[in-house]
């Protein structure tokens, strides 16, 4: 063997794996893991420095809000976003009302729940349902409760789910929540859905998340804080505008998270009826009120009132395909008087909301009788 080429040499050793560094793969692997590994060093040593110091960051999730500041009454919450705190008796007025919320950050009305009740009906939306500027005893989930428990001459609990600035994800969310469903939910979104927005609800959601699971490493937390710090002399900079009109959640993006939501509720046992939102009150001079009001364009402005009929339109779309229940309120506010039933241009006021109870009162009705007669079949 000693008179073989050199070459041949070579070819053996190169093919029974005993010089694993002529093969340029590992080299290039071996490269990698080494740069790696150098910048993951200074973060751990920072990690572990910060932990045995006791460095205990403040709380940064507020800053990734989607407001100019983070109103007191709201919760950061990885999923949703954002919640009502819970056992809350806000006597602020951000939302132009004092409000009281329960042990889960809902919204109360009449007594407050101190132990768990069965729950009729789940009420899911925006402000409009949780009642932007309405007494607590005067939203529609209030007033609906006292109208099934007048019907029927049992107590009736009626959850009002409803937070400002909810869309269209943040209701598939709740119904895609683990723990009891109420035997009948009612959904109302819709308008979020096409207010104008810099970043899209999917992306701003996604960048909360990402940012709450990196606010568990003190060096992540360290740097955040740092980057983002706010000036505390400096007054709440004015919400961005877009460079042109972008809803916060696309058309097809409301069509499928709806469908998602509906089949949610159904698969958790819960029976969805779909509320087609009311008709926008926009008198003269009001898209210019809006437009300096959030500091947007008026094309944008007049963008997001005309995209209202295409979001009412997909909610009918929805119910027709899915083949649930649609209670269309457009043709009823308009009937009755739109403007009147406003606070402003979108919230109903105190009338509007009794309207939208007794609208869909009946329909709650038989949809409770029908899954009563479901659960007694089933016994």
């Amino acid at each position: 063997m000693t008179g073989l080429p050199a070459e041949m040499h070579g070819a053996r050793d190169a093919g029974d794996g005993r010089r694993p560094a002529d093969r340029p793969w590992r080299r290039r692997a071996g490269t990698a893991v080494r740069i790696l590994l150098a910048l993951l060093a200074p973060w751990v040593v920072l990690e572990v420095a910060l932990r045995l110091a006791g460095y205990q960051p403040p709380d940064l999730r507020p800053r990734m809000a989607l407001f100019p500041r983070f109103p007191a009454m709201y919760e950061p919450h990885r999923e949703l976003g954002w919640v009502l705190k819970p056992n809350l008796d806000y006597r602020g007025l951000d939302l132009a009302i004092p409000f009281r919320t329960d042990a889960n950050g809902n919204r109360v009305h009449g007594t407050a729940p101190t132990a768990p009740e069965e729950v009729a009906v789940d009420c899911i939306g925006d402000s409009s349902t949780f009642g932007y500027g309405v007494p607590d005893d005067e939203t529609y989930p209030a007033r609906l409760e006292a109208l099934l428990a007048s019907g029927s001459g049992a107590p009736v609990r009626v959850r009002n789910l409803g937070v400002p600035g909810y869309t269209v994800y943040e209701a598939r969310l709740l119904a895609e929540r683990d723990g009891a469903h109420a035997p009948v939910t009612l959904v109302m979104v819709g308008f979020n859905d096409h207010f104008p927005a810099t970043r899209t609800r999917f992306w701003s959601l996604w960048a909360r998340r990402a940012a709450y699971a990196c606010f568990r490493s003190r060096a992540c937390a360290l740097l955040f804080d740092v980057a983002t710090a706010p000036d505390p002399e400096a007054p709440p900079a004015p919400p961005k505008p877009a460079s042109r009109y972008v809803p916060d959640v696309a058309p097809d993006e409301y069509e499928e998270q709806l469908v998602r939501t509906v089949r949610a509720l159904r698969e958790a046992g819960s029976t969805p009826i779909l509320l087609v939102y009311p008709s926008l009150s926009i008198p003269p001079g009001m898209p210019e009120a809006i437009a300096r009001h959030w500091n947007q364009p008026l094309d944008q402005v007049e963008a997001n009132i005309a995209a209202h009929p295409v979001y009412q339109d997909i909610t009918r779309r929805v119910g027709a395909r899915e083949g649930v229940q649609v209670i269309d309120l457009a043709p009823v506010f308009d009937a009755a008087g739109n403007d009147r039933l406003h606070l402003d241009w979108v919230h109903p006021n105190a009338e509007g909301q009794a309207l939208i109870a007794t609208t869909v009162a009946d329909a709650v009705r038989r949809a409770l009788a029908e899954s009563a007669g479901r659960s007694t079949s089933n016994r």
